[in-house]
This record gives C-alpha cells, structure tokens and sequence, in this order.
C-alpha cells in the first residue's frame, strides 16, 4: 500500500529535480566532457527556429571579379576621380568599421600597396586565426585575390611541419622527428626560449647525448589545386636563428646541383635567400649540425615583388598568446620581413563555454592589440570578428547565445586599440545563419561540425572580405589621387 506522505515526497523531488534543469543552461563542460541538458520547455515548443537567408551573398560573392588595379589606364586617365563599382558600394553589414569613423588605419598599408607601381618590393600581409583558418582556408583566396589586383606570387611562409597536410596551395613532408616548441596551446611552456617565429613556435632538431652529425629534411611540392600565381615562386627564403652553434643549410631542386651553405652562429633573426630561376617543382630543405640545433621558424615560398599573405592558423588559440613572444625578436621580424598588415581572426574556441561576461576577454585580447602595434610604427590591424556557430537543441540547430558577445568583446578591444573591425557574423547573416551556410544548395558553404566553412564557404568568406577592403582602397584612392 502506497503511503499519501511517501507519494507527495516523490512528487516535491521530481518537481525540484525539474526546475534545478529549468535552470541549468542548454550545455555544461563536466571534466571536459559536454553535456546537453534537456529543457522542458522544449517538449512544449514544436516550432523551428528561422534560419537566415543568405542567397543574396551567394549570388553576389561567388562570381569573381578581376581588378588590376596597377595595370588600370583608366583610371590615370581620370586624374584624381577614382569611381568605386557598384559592386563595392556595399551594405553597412558588410563593410569594415572603424574607431569613431577614423578610417585612416589601412593608410600605410594601403600607401604600400600604391608603392608597388614604383618599386621591386614584397609586402606582406599576416593572417592570423584559429582552427578557422585550418587548410589555407580563406587566406589562399584573399591571396590570390590581392596578386591579381597587385601583382605577386608563391603561398608565404609556411611551417616545417604541416601535420594535416591539407593547404590546397602547397603540398608538404617531413619524416623526421622534429621537436615543436609552440606560443601557444597545450605545448607552451615558460621554460622554452620564447624566440618564436611569426608562425608562432620553432622546430629543432633533436640531437643525440654524445656530439653527433645529424641532418634533417623536410620538403615543398607544388600544388595542383593552387592557383597560377601561387604555382609560381621566385625566391626561397628560410627563416631561422642558431644562437648556439653554425649550422649547415642545403637546398635541393629537380635537376640543379645541392645547393650548401653555412650558416653562422647567431643569436638574431636571420633570412637566407636564393633565387629560383626555374619553373618551380618542388624543393627540399636540410638541416644539419653536429652539436646544438638551430631554430627553424619557416620557409617562404614567394615573389621578389608584389603582395603575399601569411595562413599562420593557432589551433586551439583565442589570439591572447602574442605576447608570449619576445617583443624585440617579434619587432625584428616584422621589419625585416615588410609585413604592414595583420588581420585577427579568432573567437570560435570561445563558443562552447557560454559565460554572461566577456570583459576579461575584452581587456586580454586588447592588450594583445596593444603588443601588436608597438611592433611597428605604420603597422595596419583588421580584426575580423567571431562566425556564428550553431547547437543542437532537440533537433533544431540554433546560434550559441554568446556570440554576440564575443563579437562585441573582440569590437571593442579593437577599437579601444585604434584598429579596425570586420564583422564577419552580420555578414555572413547574423543570429541562425550558419544552419543556412550548412545546407546550402548546391554545394555547402560550411561542414556539419556547424562551425568550420568548406572550401566553397571559405571563398565566399574572403571574397566579402577582399570586397570589403577595396571598398576601403578605393575611397583612399579617391582622396590621395
């Protein structure tokens, strides 16, 4: 027999059992594993949430379009009326914002890139990011896009290892065992030398207790799947310092003799340069040393004049790492390697962990920002704001609810720091966009993780991204023509 005081107890268990779920939040970390807390209320809610609608940025970004700007007759005819295509006048969601509508910030850069009329230069654009940027994904088409309107060549520095492997402008491998010290992610640590590379870690060779001769090689391959201009490459530059001990440099080409050099022992960023006067094919790189290993920050594969752009994505990072590298070695680089323009493009691993306050990130990734332009006196900054990313909640795919906020947390850090804003979640639809991105038709533009684009999203991405900054180029032109 069923006792009325045991039968109301069950009852004021499960009701508190149900409100405590009311109140827990739709997803909780439990030692790392995620946890997904089903909400009554959505027994009750049957309807589905609207997706965005995002054929118009279809239309409008996947079709290319070719502007040379160097080569324009046109418009040196035009004398100092420079008219911006219909196709740039674009939508408040889609352009570039600045601090209190100070668009100067892409001066530099932009007065750079006006210079390769007159001069054999390279300049070099660095685009750092996470997991996004996995695969050269968006950076190969911003890429491409600048050394067709430029000039330029080759793919940028790339690391000695790539352990995915999956640039579609240059293939890599390495079957030596190399040792990987990072700025960043689960292998930083404070007891490493923190010299890194704008890549941001090293690799060393790993040598042996008793003083032994060891080499060391890792290789580059033409790519299929890049296009013409990455195909072509000029000049080979490798990137290191040997602080301990000379080193042995070789590089190795079809049908050319092995070229050697010794590189001395020092302890500052150095550039060891050598021509390629040959359709290129593939290269491979050796190391060798007999006592203390040198640090290898890349290898740039690139023109001797033009624009190139570096993908240096961080796995696991939310652009708060910069200042893990020695600021006079980081300052070093930047100037010996002519980068006058950073683009930022962090958040995604911010997303999963909703929290109600991003202040601490706000403040963390300006001084980030702050670090960064004490680098170089004429350095331009884009930050290009979080993507949206999507959960599943009983069924329905719907925008993490902190987004927004990451996104305001990254904008105003950059404009506390004076830098630019790219609003990469209005543009690509804003709140329920990435479920319309992952089910496009004919071909997805993002992958079922409802977090990373595919290829054919990467491109659209950039192509926003590349018409977004010569919106920017052309009224500067406007007013320095």
């Amino acid at each position: 027999m069923v006792k009325p005081l045991k039968t109301l107890l069950l009852l004021t268990y499960i009701t508190i059992f149900l409100g405590v779920l009311l109140l827990l939040p739709a997803e909780i970390n439990v030692w790392g594993q995620k946890l997904k807390i089903p909400h009554l209320t959505a027994m009750f809610n049957t309807a589905k949430p609207q997706y965005a609608d995002i054929s118009n940025l279809q239309k409008e970004f996947s079709k290319k379009e070719t502007t040379d700007i160097s080569a324009d007759s046109s418009q040196k005819k035009a004398k100092s009326k420079i008219f911006i295509p219909d196709s740039l006048r674009l939508k408040p969601e889609l352009r570039i914002q600045f601090p209190e509508d100070n668009n100067q910030n892409f001066h530099s850069f932009f007065k750079a890139l006006q210079n390769l009329e007159k001069q054999d230069t390279l300049v070099r654009v660095v685009h750092f990011g996470d997991s996004q940027l996995e695969g050269d994904r968006i950076t190969a088409f911003l890429r491409d896009r600048f050394q067709q309107t430029f000039g330029g060549c080759g793919v940028g520095v790339l690391n000695v290892v790539d352990k995915l492997n999956s640039k579609i402008s240059i293939a890599q491998n390495t079957k030596f065992n190399w040792i990987q010290a990072q700025a960043y992610g689960p292998k930083f640590s404070r007891k490493n030398p923190n010299f890194y590379g704008i890549l941001g870690d090293y690799y060393k060779v790993p040598m042996a207790a008793e003083p032994k001769w060891t080499k060391a090689t890792f290789s580059y391959f033409k790519s299929p799947y890049a296009s013409p201009k990455q195909q072509q490459v000029e000049q080979i530059k490798v990137l290191y310092r040997n602080p301990d001990a000379p080193f042995e440099l070789t590089l190795q080409m079809p049908g050319q003799p092995e070229i050697k050099q010794k590189i001395e022992k020092s302890d500052e960023f150095g550039i060891f340069y050598q021509p390629i006067n040959q359709a290129f094919e593939h290269i491979t790189v050796g190391i060798a040393t007999g006592s203390k290993s040198p640090e290898i920050y890349g290898v740039a594969l690139d023109c001797k004049r033009g624009v190139t752009f570096d993908n240096v994505p961080l796995r696991g990072s939310s652009g708060v790492d910069f200042t893990n590298i020695n600021r006079n070695h980081l300052k070093n680089q930047f100037e010996k390697l002519n980068i006058k323009f950073v683009i930022l493009q962090f958040g995604v691993n911010l997303v999963p962990n909703p929290q109600s306050d991003y202040t601490w990130y706000e403040n963390m990734f300006y001084e980030q920002l702050k670090y960064l332009k004490s680098l170089s006196s004429d350095l331009s900054i884009l930050v290009v704001g979080v993507s949206d990313m999507s959960r599943n909640l009983t069924g329905n795919y719907e925008s993490y609810p902190n987004i927004e906020k990451i996104r305001n947390a990254q904008k105003n850090a950059a404009f506390r720091a004076g830098c630019a804003f790219w609003d990469l979640y209005e543009a690509m639809g804003g709140k329920n966009s990435m479920p319309s991105w992952v089910f496009a038709k004919p071909v997805a533009l993002a992958n079922k993780d409802f977090t990373h684009f595919t290829a054919k999203g990467a491109e659209i991405v950039s192509e926003m991204l590349y018409k977004a900054l010569m919106n920017e180029y052309y009224e500067y032109k406007q007013l320095h023509n």
